[in-house]
């Protein structure tokens, strides 16, 4: 048995929304446009069959990893905390000591995370380096692209 993969109850949502439009807007359109192409046979010189036919393939496969992905996650609602630190959830604040950028992340899990968007995942080597540290605590995180240095800033539960 699989674990359970965590996710906020937005990214749950986030998920099923994605799956609602796949499953209610997207393949009707594209079953659509395949019951169209079929009417001028299925050959191979029906390259509009053929294009159906994959994107149809392609919107299956995502609807099926979706559900898959729902099926494996669990929702984390929180935890008591008897001291501060870092954990799924919680939002941080931490600066790269190496940069002196100074960023602000929550840490969810790894189908709901975006950088760029201010959400960094729990697996990621970055996440994974902070987990169960405190305020003030530099952490030395080892990427793929190399060694960091990071400070975490603040914690907010």
């Amino acid at each position: 048995m699989k674990p359970k993969v965590p996710i906020t109850r937005n990214g749950h949502r986030m998920l099923l929304r994605e799956l609602s439009h796949l499953r209610r807007v997207v393949r009707p359109e594209v079953l659509d446009e395949l019951r169209e192409a079929r009417g001028y046979g299925v050959k191979i010189e029906n390259q509009q069959y053929l294009l159906a036919r994959e994107r149809h393939a392609a919107i299956q496969k995502k609807i099926n990893d979706l559900e898959e992905k729902l099926a494996a996650c669990e929702i984390f609602v929180g935890r008591k905390f008897f001291f501060k630190q870092v954990g799924f959830g919680t939002v941080i604040t931490v600066k790269n000591l190496h940069s002196g950028d100074v960023k602000r992340f929550q840490m969810v899990g790894p189908w709901e995370s975006d950088v760029s968007d201010g959400r960094l995942s729990v697996d990621s080597p970055v996440g994974r380096g902070l987990m169960g540290h405190g305020e003030g605590e530099e952490i030395l995180v080892y990427t793929p692209s190399g060694d960091r240095s990071y400070r975490i800033l603040s914690i907010e539960i």
